[in-house]
Parts: C-alpha cells; structure tokens; sequence
C-alpha cells in the first residue's frame, strides 16, 4: 500500500511540476524567428506572359525591347500572409491593395498595359504590354500556387486585399490575429515579408523559400488614426522596405498585430525616405473581413487563449487525479455518512449548480461596425432596440445622411428562451440584409444565431449580435 501510494504520488509531483513549469516560462522572442512565423508567410508575384517594352504615341504602340525571359516574368511582388484554423489546410491570404492593384486594373488576368514612368526620346512613354497575368503564391522558388482576389478596399483608405487559392494547402499555415492595444506601445515587434533579392544577388539563392523572409526589429511607437480616413494603424521603428508591403506585423509570440504598408510618407514612393512606418491594424482587417461577409468562410483565429487553456486543462487533470487518489486511499475506511447529510451535500451542490449556472450566463448585445460609433455597443433584452437616423425614437443612431439608413429602419431584441436574436426591418427604404446579400422581408422577424452580423442598406452599416 505504501509503495502504491508512493508511486502515485511521484506521478502527481511530475505532473505538477509540468504544469508549474509551463505556467512560469516565458515566451521567447526566438518566436517571431522560427518557422511557425514564417511558415505563414508568402511573397505575392503579379507574373506577367507574352510581354516586351513598348512606346506608346498617343494611338498604337510600337516595340521597343524584350521583356526577357521568353516575353514572361515577375513584374512586381509584395508579401501577404495565411488566415484561417492554423490545424486544417489553408485558402486564404491578406496583403496590401497596392500590391495586386496592377492584377486588379488588367481585369484579373487579361492583358496588361502599364506606364513605366520612362520615357523615349524625353516625350513618348515607354509601357510594357502583356498578353495576359497571375496573381503567383510562391511556397520556393519553383513550387507556386495561382491566387485570385476575393475582395479589396482602396489604397488612399483601407489598403487591404483578400487572396484564395483554388485548392486549400498545406504548405503554409495561418497565423492568429491579435489586437493592438495601449498596452503594447513600446513593446518590441517585427516585420516579416519578402522586400525582394537584395541578398540574394549576390549569392544566387532563391528568394521565394521559407528560409527567405526578412524580419526586421523594432517597437511599436503609437497608435494612430489617419486624420479624415478613418483607418486605424500602428506606428513602428521596425523597416518596412516595399517588397514587405502586405506581411505580417508580429508580437513576440508570432500574433499578427498589423499588416505591413509603406505608402504613409511625405514625399513620393519612388524617392521616399522610409522614417516612420506604419501598418494596419488588425482592428481594420477584421472590419474589413466582416463587412466583406468572409467572417465563416475565412474561419480566422484569435491569439491569447490557446496555452493558457491547456496549462488549465493539465492543472485540472492533476486537480481532479489527486482527488481520485484521495478517494482511492480514504474511501475503504471512511464511515458511511448518514442519509440526512448526503441531501444536505446534495442540495448544497445543487445550490451551488444554479448559482454556476446564473453567473455563466452571458449578456445579448448588439454591437455596431460603423466608424461613425467607434465600437458602441448595446445590451439587448425582450424589448426592441431601434435602429435608424431618429434621435427621438432609436437607441442605435446613425448620422444623418447615412447612405441607406432610414428614420426608423429596423429593430432588434433578444429571445433568452431560445438564445436567438430577432431582427426585423420595419419598412425600411433601402432594406435589411444578410451578410451574403439575403434582404429580409418587411416586418418578418428573422431569428440569428449569436456572432452573425447584418447590414442596414448598406455594407459601410453592419451590425453583429454578441453573446458576451
């Protein structure tokens, strides 16, 4: 019995002491380093066929050199990053607008005219012209998938852009998204991409592989907000070079706090003195995401709970192995209490079941996505909560001259009996509709599921239901 007791209790001190340790060892910076980084990482290649240099005099153009390489090649490339469930196949990457604007501007792959800058004999531009183009995902040098755009804003406001693949992969993972917070400023960060072969001209490696990516160290600076554009973005020491644009700004743990741009500078991009650089928060991708209803389809995952939760998992198996040892020891000699006692215990636990119950029970709330409400949000109960431009009548008020919002344009409330959310347009000019463009009918109320969003009349004035 006592070589039993010793065993078991040499098991439950060595669990312990993993768990002690996980609890008090600190995250290395080495992470922003290690493959499970970069691994998520990309250079995007706008890949240009059947191509040579042109002169352009106003109504044909003329041949004026080779492209080379056959007539096809990279042109231009950025960096971008996967997102998604870091455990299953990824589909989805983010970068920059400007990185895949020439792609967007030849109509996705169709033939490409693009103005070099240069000029001949000093009057004539000089263009290059293409037959077709692609949007390349390179994993090396020659192993490459073909992307194409799933949704994009604008470079002079919200510069992000949501690639797919055809086939999900499995030669990259995602990364988790972090939000940034006052906390962080000073905090050291880096920023990982792909700024193109400055090294590797010299040494004739490849630059499309894993071990590729450049990372540079900084600290965040500050928190800003673009004056009259709205776009939250994060102020870095950390190099941005332009092939960068469109990476991942990380933490120490690997988390994705910003995306990488270098098109904030006082001066233009082609003679720029890279001083400050900023990138877009993770607060915009989000929005961004959800006003673009890729919020299911792109499934992205949060950072911050994933080793605290199995630090607590192992702590509550070594919890409840010491009280199955406990009863093991103790319950061959303990007195059988009497039936008066076991309903007090049991009525206690019960008791005690229902105050648990209570206190898990979450708020319904109704957040609104709009600039214009900087994050308000809203309890919900039985009671309807008005949505629309009247002041006098609705709790949810949108500036007037909203595009699409009427007066008194919907109202929601919460049914606690089934969990749902109701929603239901009252009337509504414009309309209400689902993420995926569904319109509600006219007073029908339609039932949501906690975490869903909407949108009145327009994708700029998406609303979310929260269980929080």
């Amino acid at each position: 019995m006592k070589r039993i007791a010793t065993k078991i209790c040499a098991v439950v001190f060595a669990a312990l002491m993993m768990v002690t340790g996980l609890g008090i060892t600190p995250f290395s910076s080495y992470a922003a380093y290690n493959n499970d980084t970069t691994a998520g990482v990309v250079p995007i290649v706008f890949y240009v066929k059947d191509a040579a240099y042109c002169v352009y005099d106003g109504y044909d153009f003329y041949y004026y050199m080779d492209f080379g390489n056959g007539g096809e090649g990279e042109y231009s490339g950025g960096s971008g990053f996967f997102i998604g469930d870091p455990k299953k196949p990824v589909k989805y990457l983010v970068t920059n607008e400007h990185v895949i604007d020439s792609y967007v501007n030849a109509n996705e792959g169709e033939q490409v005219v693009l103005f070099t800058g240069y000029y001949y004999e000093d009057y004539y531009p000089i263009c290059l012209v293409a037959g077709s183009c692609e949007l390349r995902v390179y994993y090396d040098q020659n192993d490459y998938d073909v992307a194409y755009v799933d949704c994009y804003g604008s470079m002079d406001k919200v510069d992000l852009a949501v690639l797919k693949l055809r086939d999900a992969t499995t030669k990259r993972h995602a990364l988790k998204l972090q939000l940034p917070e006052e906390k962080d400023v000073g905090s050291t960060v880096y920023t990982v991409g792909y700024p193109g072969n400055a090294d590797n001209d010299f040494t004739g490696a490849s630059k499309y592989g894993l071990r590729d990516a450049t990372i540079h160290t900084g600290v965040i600076n500050k928190l800003v907000v673009n004056e009259g554009k709205g776009v939250n973005r994060i102020a870095v020491d950390a190099t941005i070079q332009h092939g960068n644009s469109g990476g991942p700004l990380v933490n120490e743990k690997g988390d994705v706090l910003g995306i990488n741009t270098n098109i904030e500078s006082n001066v233009l991009y082609g003679t720029q003195v890279e001083v400050d650089y900023y990138a877009i928060s993770t607060e915009e991708l989000i929005r961004f995401l959800e006003s673009n209803g890729l919020k299911k389809g792109v499934d992205y995952q949060m950072a911050g709970g994933l080793d605290i939760t199995k630090i607590v998992i192992i702590a509550c198996a070594v919890f409840f192995g010491l009280i199955i040892v406990a009863a093991a020891i103790i319950v061959p000699i303990v007195i059988v209490k009497s039936s008066k006692k076991k309903k007090a215990a049991a009525s206690q636990q019960q008791a005690q079941q229902q105050a648990q119950q209570q206190a898990n029970q979450k708020r319904a709330i109704l957040r609104s996505m709009s600039v214009q409400h900087n994050g308000m949000t809203l309890a919900v109960g039985s009671n309807p909560i008005l949505v629309g431009r009247d002041p006098a009548t609705c709790k949810v008020v949108y500036a007037e001259g909203t595009v699409g919002v009427s007066g008194r344009h919907c109202q929601v409330q919460y049914d606690a009996a089934t969990g749902d959310f109701i929603v239901t347009d009252l009337r509504s000019t414009y309309g209400t509709f689902l993420m995926n463009g569904q319109k509600l009918n006219a007073n029908v109320p339609y039932r949501m599921k906690a975490g869903e969003s909407f949108y009145v009349g327009d994708k700029q004035n998406v609303l979310r239901v929260e269980l929080g």
